[in-house]
């Protein structure tokens, strides 16, 4: 389809109700329209009745604790006979409720009345995507008896493959099985669409006790019963006692006596370790003690990852990855046949599925800046050209690999050419080894602190490949010295690009900055922009972590997170980061800054942002506050045609979007895919976007969104998937979550960035 720019046109409505943005107001940068090809197919129209729904008040016995009421009236809605979800703090149902199931000792319904639910509500059409996915789950269970059918939290179902023919690799205790991930959405207009997409899981046959023997070093995190309803649940530790020894005083029994009346055999009691496990996502669960026999490892591209960094299977697990990643054409190809069955077998529809074609627009790089303003295509060129903001002149190098008192070579030479373009001298002659590093912690400590004395604040450490724990236990050591550490795993030969990366990680933990970005000449543009994330650390989350920089990428630093119950920020947590930064601001320009756009990884939760508006209207500062999704939005293509051969596909353009006016939302392409001899190696994953406070032009929140993906300081040649202040965020709590100790952060310098 040819390109056209976008201003002063009115596209119309797609036959698929799909809006692209009404008219895009005019700015410096022309947007170039686009036709973009989505995994998604047209289903049906909501009629009257789809819509129609009882609708009834929950009352409790005894009131749920605070932050679990969403929780105990979801748990209701399976025990009343029909289909039925949670509307805020109501249930709806399209039958009756039988009037005997309506009561128990714990709880009570009382019916509200009969009504039409509205798709323009966000929350109602969340209820009906909610109660619409349910629908199609049971159908495919009555239709495919045969078949597995899971839910899963972000993607919606999952329809397994069974037998053989969904077995696509296998290696030394382990599987990649191939499913179907389904999801369906609604939009304002009251149209339902299917979402289809391929979807891999790596899977074990063999127990935990097997894995613990075979593969000592891998670290396990989530194991699975192997019977029964195969509930999922987070390792903790270990016991010493036999299974014999345990009681479960609850019941009177022993672990062992319990286990054999679950079924479990003789043989599989007596060679068990005691294990001790955890409920996932819930933070009151007490721990529980359980059979390494009884549980299967759950695997993840992580756990075969570290398998082939020990050498083990290195080529054949690196084949698995390549292999999963499948192009787009291939996805949809797939997508197409998968949506035929459920048309036929679901919905009755006889038509044949259609991709879906919509309109969208390319949006225009960003321009990284240099040394003294230069333009720049990548990070990399820094090398060439110096870097925007010189930091700290003093490194030190642990060298815990071959025991040289020395930089790796090729890092060496990278760190004097940066040093050289951006016209500063370094010290790079402090040298220690592992003959060196004490062994005791106190020894250790003090080691680092006469280190730190010396004017030396960031370190790379070069060391052999380790588990997460060691690498944590040499940076809290450093961090209590006020000491940021670079980690490297030297190459069998020289890698000038790892060398590259691994400088520039070191650079921004020394408070430099290899690229700034060239601000938007755009009056209604934030000129101050802050990250938030949270991380768990299966007891705690870590929430409000935060990244904030100018409008031309220039870092302000972190701040440190407030700790915290579940997955809702602290609107009081919230505000004191982004009055630290307003003031940070202040003291930098004389001035508060005229606009602030907030950007929160997930969805934004009930009041967190009502304090922060708040305060920052009666100080006259306008807000935006983004909602950015890492899923949800399906994948993004383009068709390509040469001559009268077939129509291919290939993913959409890095910085295409498409803007929905009325949900106030995008959906944004932000990276792009490997390409090697044989093609594309996978396809990428685009972000939704949707703003959850404001009235910046849209098109203006997609243009500033996608360039801040493209500034990756810490990078020489990649962009980020997400915008860079949630880059750092998100990367900024799971390294306080890893560290796990806040108070060690207090005296380290906020503008070290020492989570890249």
């Amino acid at each position: 389809m040819p390109r056209e720019t976008c201003y002063d046109k009115r596209t119309t409505p797609s036959q698929y109700g799909w809006l692209p943005i009404d008219s895009l107001s005019v700015m410096p940068t022309q947007f170039q329209e686009v036709e973009v090809i989505l995994n998604r197919f047209f289903v049906k129209k909501l009629s009257r009745p789809d819509l129609t729904f009882h609708e009834y008040q929950c009352q409790f016995t005894q009131v749920p604790e605070q932050g679990s009421e969403q929780k105990a009236i979801s748990s209701v809605c399976y025990k009343l006979g029909v289909t039925a979800v949670r509307l805020g703090s109501c249930i709806i149902t399209r039958e009756p409720i039988d009037p005997e199931r309506m009561r128990t000792k714990d709880w009570q319904l009382q019916l509200i009345g009969c009504r039409e639910l509205s798709c323009q509500n966000y929350r109602e059409r969340q209820a009906l995507e909610t109660f619409e996915r349910k629908i199609l789950e049971e159908k495919l269970k009555e239709t495919f008896k045969k078949t597995i059918i899971e839910k899963d939290y972000e993607l919606g179902l999952i329809w397994w493959i069974s037998g053989e023919e969904g077995l696509e690799k296998t290696g030394h205790g382990w599987e990649v099985h191939r499913g179907r991930q389904i999801d369906l959405k609604i939009e304002t207009d009251e149209k339902l669409y299917l979402e289809i997409d391929i979807h891999h899981r790596f899977y074990t046959p063999f127990k935990l006790e097997w894995w613990l023997s075979e593969y000592p070093n891998i670290q396990i995190k989530y194991v699975r019963n192997t019977y029964k309803d195969k509930k999922k649940w987070i390792l903790e530790n270990f016991a010493d006692k036999s299974p014999n020894e345990i009681q479960i005083e609850a019941l009177g029994i022993s672990l062992a006596e319990y286990h054999r009346q679950e079924g479990a055999t003789q043989q599989e009691i007596d060679e068990s370790r005691v294990v001790i496990v955890k409920k996932i996502s819930d933070y009151k669960a007490k721990p529980v003690y359980h059979l390494s026999q009884r549980l299967s490892p759950i695997l993840t591209m992580e756990t075969l990852a570290q398998i082939a960094e020990q050498g083990r299977e290195k080529k054949e697990i690196q084949g698995v990855f390549d292999y999963i990643r499948k192009n787009i054409g291939t996805r949809l190809q797939e997508s197409q046949k998968i949506a035929q069955v459920i048309f036929k077998n679901v919905y009755n529809l006889s038509s044949q599925p259609e991709i879906m074609k919509v309109n969208g627009f390319v949006m225009p790089r960003a321009k990284l800046l240099a040394r003294n303003n230069k333009e720049v295509n990548q990070t990399a060129r820094i090398k060439s050209f110096g870097c925007a903001k010189i930091g700290e002149t003093k490194f030190g190098c642990l060298n815990l690999f071959d025991n040289k008192p020395e930089y790796p070579e090729e890092v060496h030479k990278c760190l004097l050419a940066i040093a050289r373009s951006s016209g500063v001298q370094i010290k790079i002659d402090s040298y220690f080894t592992g003959s060196d590093y004490p062994k005791d912690d106190l020894a250790q400590q003090r080691f680092w602190q006469q280190w730190a004395a010396q004017g030396i604040k960031t370190v790379l450490v070069v060391m052999p490949w380790s588990p997460h724990e060691e690498k944590t236990r040499l940076r809290i050591q450093a961090l209590k010295a006020g000491i940021a550490t670079q980690f490297m795993i030297p190459t069998p030969q020289d890698n000038p690009y790892k060398a590259l990366n691994v400088a520039l990680g070191l650079l921004c933990k020394a408070k430099w900055q290899p690229v700034y970005l060239k601000p938007l000449d755009d009056p209604q543009a934030a000129d101050l922009i802050i990250g938030f994330d949270t991380s768990t650390n299966r007891r705690l989350y870590y929430g409000t972590s935060a990244f904030a920089i100018l409008a031309n990428g220039q870092s302000l630093g972190w701040e440190l997170p407030d700790i915290q119950r579940g997955e809702t920020f602290s609107g009081q947590s919230i505000w004191q980061v982004v009055s630290k930064l307003v003031l940070k601001f202040q003291d930098n320009y004389d001035s508060y800054p005229k606009k602030i756009l907030l950007m929160r990884d997930g969805l934004v939760q009930d009041g967190e942002f009502e304090q922060t508006i708040r305060e920052l209207t009666h100080q006259g500062i306008d807000v935006d506050i983004l909602s950015v999704r890492k899923s949800g939005s399906g994948r993004m293509g383009r068709e390509l045609t040469s001559g009268n051969t077939a129509i291919t596909y290939d993913d959409a353009e890095v910085g295409t979007v498409i803007f929905y006016s009325a949900t106030d939302s995008f959906i944004l392409q932000t990276t792009e895919v490997i390409k090697t001899k044989t093609g594309p190696l996978g396809s990428a994953r685009p972000l939704r976007v949707v703003r959850h406070y404001g009235n910046t032009p849209l098109e203006l929140l997609a243009l500033q969104t996608y360039h801040l993906t493209q500034l990756h300081p810490a990078s020489g040649f990649r962009s980020c998937r997400l915008p860079w202040v949630l880059h750092l965020a998100d990367r900024s709590s799971k390294e306080f979550q890893r560290i796990g100790q806040i108070s060690l952060l207090q005296n380290v310098d906020r503008e070290k960035l020492i989570a890249v």
